[in-house]
């Protein structure tokens, strides 16, 4: 065997992945399509940046921000958006340089005339989390719902905020605690980061999570 013949394996191994991953995402693509034919939703397969009007804390995180196959419709009232978002942090280990893209699908809600206070919520991380505490990190507490307090780590406005996240929203949301990783409101969007990029035939179930996190947000609302 030649000198060449196993850079040309390790190509052509190359290659196929390359190709793999590409068909992958044609798939994916093809499959969120699909949905939003079903749902008569606008459809930016790549390139939308719908995100970058939002002040929300993910979307200023990481660099190579990207979002794609993202639907956008009105229901009931309320601007869904469903897409996949992604982005890339670069860290630096003595001479060494890693970088790690994280990717997720996301669930934004807008309506205009809504008026809810900056909030940000994330499942607890016990360790990290009892440190912070330790250090005055902020952290709203429930005392009437410890087990809600002792699940996610909630930062916002210290009156608004607890007034918004009611105990209907706190026991929906703890139902629910294994299925997102944040949860993010500011003025008159609300946003569930789903902490992975979930499979297009969730659609519903995705939204069917979403929609009652406005609604009960949203204490001028009769709908729920």
């Amino acid at each position: 065997m030649s000198h060449t013949a196993p850079i040309i394996i390790v190509l052509a191994i190359i290659g196929i992945g390359i190709w793999i991953v590409v068909m992958m995402g044609k798939k994916r693509t093809a499959a969120w399509e699909g949905i939003s034919q079903r749902l008569g939703a606008r459809f930016e397969p790549k390139g939308s940046t719908v995100f970058s009007a939002f002040p929300f804390q993910l979307f200023n995180t990481g660099s190579s921000r990207k979002m794609k196959n993202h639907l956008e419709w009105e229901a009931e009232g309320v601007t869904v958006h469903l897409a996949d978002y992604q982005y890339t942090v670069h860290s630096y280990t003595g001479r060494n340089r890693t970088s790690k893209t994280y990717k997720q699908t996301i669930c934004i809600l807008e309506k205009e005339g809504l008026d809810l206070p900056r909030t940000f919520m994330r499942r607890q991380m016990a360790l990290l989390d009892w440190v912070g505490s330790k250090f005055g990190a902020q952290d709203i507490n429930f005392d009437e719902d410890p087990e809600f307090s002792k699940a996610f780590v909630l930062k916002g406005d210290e009156v608004r905020t607890p007034q918004i996240v009611g105990p209907e929203l706190r026991q929906h949301l703890l139902q629910h605690k294994k299925a997102f990783k944040t949860v993010e409101m500011d003025g008159n969007a609300i946003m569930i980061n789903f902490g992975k990029r979930r499979k297009p035939e969730e659609y519903a179930d995705l939204v069917a999570l979403a929609m009652p996190v406005y609604y009960m947000a949203d204490n001028q609302s009769s709908a729920w």
